[in-house]
């Protein structure tokens, strides 16, 4: 008679394997419940009112270049109610804030960044920017957002892309949504919005085919598309990137209209593409900067970076990978990182010239820059390229809200508006750097004064812990 396999497969093994994938399971389990059930804090006060009057300042709107003297703006619940003179203002039922002549303007939005920790949120609030873009986006973001929208701790107000969409030959498995089929692009794409993203990311590696499905798909939804060109559509139907929201570095431009040459008849093309097609450039100078300086200066310049406000266990990715690679570059190629990032300069630059709308977006997170400080070294690089500093805080503010759907909310100081403000002691169009010492920072009516700015700074060097970390992503790769 013939025995089964089953039979005599030694019970002990199976024993053994039970209970392994119950173990597992179990872990799996409590990394999940650990992640879900642990919520953000701050030592902030949260109790804050969000009505006042701030008075004896000079507004910049951002509607126009003018400088509105001697005026008090009225908060009442978060929103500005009234700009006016201040002779002319009556409030008596509302506290008074002495500007003393400060100058004010719209918070900073930077359409560019990766949250990896509640603690860069916090930083980039504690810079004046009250808004934040996150491109690239996981179920965690989405307990952030919501965090933040319900008051439970303080950073800046997150817009949160889906998971990025790459193809299976190029995509990170550890951190993108592979896809090469356009049907399963498209369910993924209704998916994620039903999920609560709000937005979609797209990159450069996916198929021609794939892609055009995640902007019709977008499109029928009614949702905003944003990231990289596809170089396989690029060669196609170029047009149809004229369905994305903002098209995401000046060195995707170099890269794909361009061929990797310094070629500025090309340039010219991009540039009449982006105008027709009303498609606006997030140049992100900042992070090319970074990677060049460190293949340049190697240890030298990482000495010069805030280390510990990155969060560990980002830090220890980062010196296996993107570190490791920049700080062992070869003269060679260190040499032709300082001419590219010199030609993105020129090439961010001539966008401008040429009419391109442009939003800042600093890609902090990505290697060693933070969302705030890095927010401001864009800023300063924009005009550091020539490109007037008025249109640089445009693309920080006014540009910048419409990349989130919220040019009707943010960006401008107006009636109406949520009071969305950065207090400073000169004027930033006439002295940019300025903008890195703001005295108060106002989000949605909440002021925060130089010490909440300094507690705010201490608390973006508190990170969550290793197995926090690892379990968020664990709960993106089993269950998202």
């Amino acid at each position: 008679m013939k025995t089964s396999k089953l039979k005599t497969f030694p019970r002990s093994c199976l024993r053994g394997t039970a209970i392994l994938l119950f173990s597992l399971f179990t872990l799996a389990a409590l990394l999940w419940l650990y992640q879900d059930l642990e919520s953000g804090e701050t030592d902030l006060n949260l109790d804050r009112s969000q009505s006042f009057v701030l008075t004896n300042v000079n507004v910049i709107t951002m509607n126009d270049q003018q400088v509105l003297p001697d005026h008090a703006i009225v908060v009442r619940d978060g929103v500005i109610t009234e700009l006016s003179p201040m002779a002319q203002v009556t409030a008596d039922d509302l506290s008074i804030i002495d500007g003393k002549q400060a100058y004010v303007m719209p918070g900073l939005i930077d359409a560019h960044v990766h949250v990896l920790d509640r603690s860069y949120a916090k930083s980039a609030l504690a810079a004046g920017v009250t808004t934040v873009r996150n491109m690239g986006g996981f179920p965690y973001h989405l307990k952030w957002r919501d965090e933040l929208e319900k008051g439970e701790w303080f950073g800046s107000r997150m817009v949160v892309s889906s998971p990025i969409f790459n193809s299976l030959e190029q995509g990170d498995p550890l951190a993108h949504f592979r896809v090469n089929d356009p049907e399963l692009a498209r369910q993924a794409v209704r998916d994620y919005i039903a999920e609560g993203y709000d937005f979609i990311k797209v990159y450069e590696g996916l198929h021609a085919e794939t892609y055009s499905a995640i902007l019709a798909e977008a499109n029928t939804l009614g949702v905003m598309v944003a990231g990289h060109p596809s170089y396989d559509l690029m060669h196609t139907k170029l047009e149809e990137h004229g369905a994305l929201r903002t098209f995401e570095h000046s060195e995707e431009i170099y890269d794909g209209f361009l061929a990797q040459t310094f070629n500025d008849t090309k340039a010219e093309a991009a540039a009449q593409f982006f105008v027709d097609h009303d498609v606006a450039l997030v140049p992100t100078l900042a992070v090319n900067r970074e990677l060049t300086r460190l293949s340049n200066e190697k240890y030298e310049y990482l000495k010069q970076t805030d280390q510990a406000a990155i969060t560990p266990f980002a830090r220890f990715i980062y010196e296996q990978t993107s570190f490791k690679r920049w700080l062992n570059a070869s003269p060679e190629l260190a040499a032709y990182n300082l001419e590219v990032d010199a030609y993105l300069h020129h090439l961010t630059q001539r966008m401008h010239e040429r009419g391109v709308t442009l939003v800042l977006g600093s890609d902090a997170g990505a290697l060693t820059g933070l969302p705030g400080p890095a927010t401001i070294d864009e800023i300063e690089l924009m005009v550091a390229a020539g490109i007037p500093t008025h249109a640089a805080l445009a693309a920080a503010t006014i540009n910048a809200a419409h990349s989130v759907d919220m040019d009707q909310q943010l960006g401008r100081i107006a009636v109406g508006f949520q009071a969305d403000l950065v207090v400073l002691k000169e004027n930033p169009v006439s002295t940019v750097q300025i903008l890195r010492d703001p005295l108060m920072v106002i989000q949605q009516g909440r002021v925060f004064n130089g010490k909440d700015l300094n507690q705010l700074r201490d608390e973006a060097h508190q990170h969550s812990n290793w197995l926090l970390s690892v379990a968020r992503h664990l709960n993106y790769l089993l269950f998202g």
